[in-house]
């Protein structure tokens, strides 16, 4: 795949956050308004939250855009880890939403209010519709700051069907505290999977070696070469969710040349490529060196 086409996939997926970014904003001020209407503490609580939602996005765009930079001589890495701390700011910010959300809905649990539900019905159905539509746009990237981001659309979407399911019922039957009932069991849901994420990207941070990288087939394809004797003093980490930094040393018979052994580093380098090592150190020893 050609660098130009890569970079144009990159454009793609940031005008996809930036979209996500205006639907979520123009729809919270949307849910102010809507939840006056409707007196529902539900929908005012949700506009709060979408409205830091707007501003995790707005981040994120920015974040993801300065992550497709090249490295330079202050990040010799490039700037890819950017994008993971967009995607940690993201997680606080859900994390943090999804608290408020659970204390807001037992405060109803205790004293449940009235509402309408003609209001609510409407607004569930604009919300799948935009939360629907901006989810399906970044469901293709697979970059953790993405990934987050989904998590958003994916609480306010099921947030929304759990208003739309209320609404209904409430128009037969005053049950009100069903919305916090269902906002209680979302919020538990969306919070599972902000803690899954934030592990992942927590664990990038502190360079634990990538699970991603299969590690005894790349010996294995590596040992298949001549010149080597054995490999050791492996050690590797995450740049980003999908590109890995790979350090190890590789002992050859002694007689082996320079020449030889740049061959050797060359198809080495080759099969790292194909699993995602974008940067790589490799160290030859001869088979006599003791350790």
């Amino acid at each position: 795949m050609s660098h130009d086409h890569n970079h144009v996939q990159l454009q793609k997926g940031d005008e996809d956050i930036l979209l996500a970014f205006f639907l979520n904003a123009i729809f919270s001020v949307i849910e102010l308004v809507g939840g006056y209407l409707t007196n529902s503490v539900a929908i005012y609580s949700d506009a709060l939250h979408d409205f830091g939602d707007s501003l995790a996005l707005l981040f994120s765009y920015f974040a993801e855009k300065l992550s497709h930079k090249e490295e330079d001589s202050k990040f010799t890495f490039g700037y890819r880890r950017f994008s993971l701390l967009s995607a940690l700011i993201n997680g606080v910010i859900l994390l943090s939403g999804s608290i408020f959300v659970m204390y807001e809905a037992i405060q109803r649990l205790v004293s449940p209010q009235p509402v309408k539900p003609e209001g609510m019905l409407a607004l569930a159905i604009f919300g799948i519709v935009v939360n629907s539509f901006a989810a399906y746009r970044l469901s293709k990237s697979g970059s953790l700051n993405t990934k987050m981001i989904m998590y958003h659309l994916l609480e306010d979407l099921m947030g929304w069907i759990a208003v739309l399911i209320v609404s209904i019922i409430l128009m037969f039957k005053p049950w009100y505290v069903l919305d916090s009932v269902l906002s209680i069991i979302i919020s538990m849901v969306i919070l599972r999977g902000v803690y899954k994420n934030l592990k992942k990207v927590g664990l990038i941070f502190l360079q634990k070696f990538p699970e991603a990288l299969e590690l005894s087939k790349i010996k294995e394809e590596v040992k298949g070469f001549d010149l080597v004797r054995d490999i050791h003093a492996v050690k590797g980490w995450s740049i980003d969710s999908e590109t890995f930094y790979l350090r190890f040393h590789i002992k050859v018979s002694e007689d082996t040349t320079m020449k030889a052994i740049d061959v050797l580093k060359g198809k080495v380098k080759s099969i790292l490529q194909s699993y995602n090592v974008k940067y790589s150190t490799i160290e030859f020893e001869s088979s006599s060196c003791i350790e």
